[in-house]
């Protein structure tokens, strides 16, 4: 049986050139690029019409359904300097000269809070590191402590994942890449929604993951990649070394101690110490191993180079999906692009831009706002596939 109640055929409309647009005319239908990702939703309000034919003429759209229904479109007050017509649910705020300047204060600000927050805390964790290393008694509550200041890193407007590119300074800093992971782990944790007695535990096991690196000589830490095979091998027993030191400490449990054992695991069997694969490694271990893996990628090496977290997604999409949990990275790859919008990046053409938008299959190849034109560039469109984020820009 037909549908009694139907919309008459004269209700919608294709128009079959952009230049037929104009103000006030509703979209009837979901507008998708190539790759189906929605660029315009349904019952948007045509405005700016100059700026919707931009944007929709760069992802090569060349047709739009429209409304017929009433034959006086209710047109949309016009702001000044409207943004250009993006995604709904990543629209940025329309904001005036004043406003953008008091927010970027505010972020100027709270990222010097959290540098010398880092800074501050790098010499007690460093004390209480070196107190287990030696067997000294070391208080739990101090620790704990540490975590929570830690975790005061979100209490801010600008993310977590922002904030911790600005310590990423010097290879040879390993408290940066205790306190980085820290933060990466209970991030993942939170999105994967643990339990609370669950984060307490992933959030001061991830501080501890590389404890036994205390015992190492700075040589073998600082070789990175130039390990040979006796140096690999011997570099590996700093798992099994923080196993040995934590464990004299009754506050910290069995899972956690897991974690600091195996967060070098493999899904595929390929990891370290033994050989563990997929479901057999605790689920605290292969949240650190993504978060340890995702830092190691984007830290300086000797040569003071470093990936972006946008490289580092790729690389991580594309060489570790056999050895990381798979449901957990794919929540990881999905969740932390968003954590980049309104980051300041450099493009490889030398131009500067803002992310204000990142697909969900293409994470690494965000929308750029470019400064001072305010042009718009889909690095996920194929007329600028030559073209990537090399670099964060300072904000």
């Amino acid at each position: 049986m037909s549908n009694p109640i139907k919309e008459p055929k004269e209700s919608y409309r294709t128009l079959q050139h952009l230049d037929e647009l104009k103000p006030g005319m509703v979209i009837a239908e979901d507008v998708f690029n190539k790759n189906g990702h929605v660029l315009i939703a349904a019952g948007f309000v045509v405005d700016d019409v100059a700026k919707l034919k931009q944007f929709l003429t760069l992802h090569k759209v060349e047709q739009v359904r429209i409304r017929l229904h009433s034959t006086k479109y209710p047109v949309k007050a016009k702001k000044p300097e409207q943004e250009p017509v993006i995604p709904a649910e990543t629209q940025p705020l329309d904001l005036t000269a004043r406003e953008e300047a008091r927010l970027q204060k505010k972020r100027q600000m709270e990222t010097k809070a959290f540098q010398d927050r880092y800074q501050e805390q790098k010499e007690t964790i460093k004390t209480d590191f070196q107190r287990m290393v030696k067997g000294e008694e070391v208080s739990k509550d101090r620790l704990e402590a540490q975590v929570i200041k830690i975790l005061k890193s979100y209490d801010g407007t600008v993310n977590v994942f922002q904030l911790i590119e600005t310590i990423k300074k010097d290879y040879r800093d390993l408290y940066a890449h205790y306190y980085q992971v820290t933060i990466i782990s209970h991030s993942i944790g939170t999105w994967l929604e643990l339990t609370s007695p669950q984060m307490k535990n992933l959030t001061l096991s991830a501080l501890l993951h590389d404890l036994g690196k205390e015992q190492l000589s700075s040589e073998l830490i600082l070789a990175q990649n130039k390990l040979s095979a006796d140096e690999e091998l011997e570099y590996q027993k700093h798992v099994v070394i923080g196993y040995e030191l934590a464990k004299h400490y009754d506050f910290i449990n069995y899972d956690m101690l897991q974690a600091i054992l195996l967060h070098h695991e493999r899904s595929d069997g390929s990891g370290y110490p033994l050989g563990l694969k997929q479901e057999k490694i605790p689920i605290l271990a292969r949240i650190i191993a993504i978060a340890d893996v995702y830092n190691t990628l984007t830290s300086p090496n000797s040569k003071g180079e470093k990936k972006t977290p946008f490289e580092a997604v790729k690389i991580m999409e594309s060489e570790y999906m056999d050895q990381l949990d798979t449901r957990i990275l794919y929540i990881f790859l999905n969740r932390i692009g968003n954590c980049f919008l309104g980051q300041m990046v450099r493009l490889s053409d030398g131009r500067t831009g803002e992310v204000i938008f990142v697909p969900r299959v293409y994470v690494y190849r965000p929308i750029i706002k470019l400064k001072p034109t305010n042009q718009l560039v889909d690095l996920s469109h194929p007329d600028h596939r030559k073209l990537s984020i090399k670099a964060f820009a300072e904000t």
